[in-house]
């Protein structure tokens, strides 16, 4: 009966505000993959990509994504389940907008005999609004509980938190890739919370600030050499400022955790080592149809095992290139990664884009990336196809002292298998009214397999030990979009994986799923 009161006073709440058709401008739009290809893809003019400085999310004005339109003559049920935000309160002065968000799905790995059904339950709730058209916020609150294929239990539990016992780091609690750190449940099963939030600020045109632990993604790739939302959601200050219409430069600080438990605390849970973030990225675009930017991030170390240090001076400067100019590649205290981003926009529906990184200057390890997108290929409305080339040397993004890594929470900030490897993706949708088709195909070859993956997490000097692993993950997904303001899709999805290591031989994964889903985040599961 309280459930009934609730869902007419939320209509009523969306009935009595329903008067304007001013929308919120200056809110992000979603990271989720489906959203970002459909940025890219240009929704205010189907018949031209959207480049951008390739920093993303954007904001709404930006890609000309528009949020959903009301239309009052459709009954309440029928537009909020199949048309717009739960809570959609517009007026010209603000805007306010709340979902509930999920993510359930049941399903097998038929190929490996377990006996134990895999699944994921998270529910949550999300809330985002303007004020005045010059304040933005966004928050989300996420409980999940799930049991994931054993490939992917194998690589969560090694990147788990270490806790120091007698002189030697054990690990516990895994980690999961965007979820955060985990409690066992259920046995077999991971038990894990997480929260997003942020409040922009964009007194002029020309400039933003935001501050928050929002998620960020350098590239038009499906995967990025330079930053990713792979690992989990960081605290950080982030500064926007368009210098002439086509120069921007891009400033974060922020901070880091490296799962190792500290040995000396007067805490009843010891705490996490700290670490410092600082990037740097400006892009000029000297047509409409190319875009380059310059990247410069660096690791400031903060905490060790039994002492800390203050924050690094160089934390606070603002200029691009001073960090690398300065130390070089790596001193005791920080690390610097470099890279360039470009896209070219051509044929209107055509982008190729790609990546160069490096962060080691003396034994010229780097990572480079080359791709395609075609959005309505062969005149073909809403068929979209992605070729990707990733390549990376097995000591990229590590570092001499392993606390200066190239990682938070255990994982990497930037491509998904971290380091050592060489891979192709290729991706293909298509959509037609509600309906939709995905295909996907990982293939890659590594040095170590993603179950032990030291290359990335232990100092660049220490001897490890290889373990070629050649992979092919290939998935199928076929779905019906309810609500596109959210992508609430139920969906029923085939996967297939073989991998092939030099020390424990083949083993291949068939996995059936079925399930319900707002499409809003990614967990890049794909490896």
């Amino acid at each position: 009966m309280k459930f009934k009161h609730y869902i007419l006073l939320f209509g009523l709440l969306s009935a009595s505000f329903e008067t304007s058709n001013t929308f919120a401008q200056q809110v992000l739009t979603p990271i989720g993959t489906n959203f970002k290809d459909k940025v890219i893809a240009g929704q205010s003019d189907s018949t031209s990509l959207f480049l951008g400085n390739g920093f993303f999310p954007v904001t709404y004005e930006e890609s000309g994504y528009q949020l959903p339109l009301k239309d009052t003559s459709k009954g309440w049920i029928k537009r909020k389940l199949f048309q717009e935000h739960f809570i959609q309160i517009e007026h010209k002065d603000y805007f306010l907008a709340v979902d509930p968000v999920l993510n359930t799905s049941l399903g097998e790995d038929i190929l490996q005999n377990t006996g134990e059904r895999l699944f994921q339950n998270t529910r949550g709730v999300q809330a985002f609004g303007e004020l005045l058209n010059k304040v933005s916020f966004y928050t989300a609150f996420y409980e999940n509980q799930a049991r994931f294929a054993g490939y992917k239990s194998d690589y969560f539990e090694d990147r788990g938190e270490q806790r120091l016992s007698n002189g030697v780091y054990n690990t516990t609690n895994a980690t999961v890739p965007g979820g955060g750190r985990t409690k066992p449940f259920k046995g077999t099963g991971f038990d894990y919370s997480s929260s997003v939030a942020y409040i922009r600020y964009q007194p002029i045109k020309q400039l933003a600030l935001q501050l928050g632990n929002a998620p960020q993604f350098i590239g038009w790739g499906h995967r990025s050499l330079l930053l990713s939302d792979n690992s989990f959601n960081f605290s950080n200050l982030k500064i926007d400022w368009k210098i002439t219409p086509n120069i921007t430069y891009t400033v974060i600080r922020g901070k880091q955790l490296n799962l190792f438990r500290r040995a000396v605390t007067n805490q009843v849970e010891p705490p996490f080592e700290r670490k410092n973030f600082g990037l740097h990225y400006l892009t000029y675009q000297p047509t409409q149809n190319i875009s380059i930017g310059l990247f410069e991030a660096t690791m400031y170390l903060r905490d060790e095992a039994v002492k800390s240090r203050s924050v690094d001076p160089m934390f606070y400067q603002p200029l691009i290139g001073v960090n690398t100019i300065a130390f070089g590649s790596e001193s005791t205290t920080l690390k610097n990664v470099v890279g360039l981003n470009f896209g070219w926009k051509f044929f209107k529906n055509q982008l190729i884009y790609g990546q160069l990184v490096t962060d080691n200057f003396s034994t010229l390890e780097y990572g480079a990336q080359l791709g395609w997108r075609s959005f309505n290929l062969f005149r073909i409305k809403n068929l979209f196809i992605q070729v990707e080339y990733n390549i990376a040397t097995n000591l990229l993004y590590s570092a001499e002292n392993r606390r200066l890594a190239y990682t938070h929470y255990n994982l990497p900030l930037a491509h998904t298998l971290g380091n050592g490897f060489e891979e192709i993706v290729f991706r293909a949708g298509y959509e037609w009214k509600k309906i939709y088709l995905n295909i996907k195909s990982v293939n890659y070859r590594a040095d170590q397999s993603m179950a032990d993956k030291s290359l990335l997490f232990e100092s660049n000097s220490d001897a490890v030990d290889f373990n070629e692993t050649v992979v092919s993950f290939n998935s199928v997904e076929l779905g019906y979009v309810f609500n596109h303001a959210t992508r609430l899709s139920v969906f029923t999805k085939a996967i297939y994986r073989m991998s092939n290591t030099s020390q424990s031989g083949q083993l291949n994964n068939g996995i059936i799923q079925f399930g319900l889903r707002t499409g809003l985040t990614n967990q890049y599961m794909d490896f």
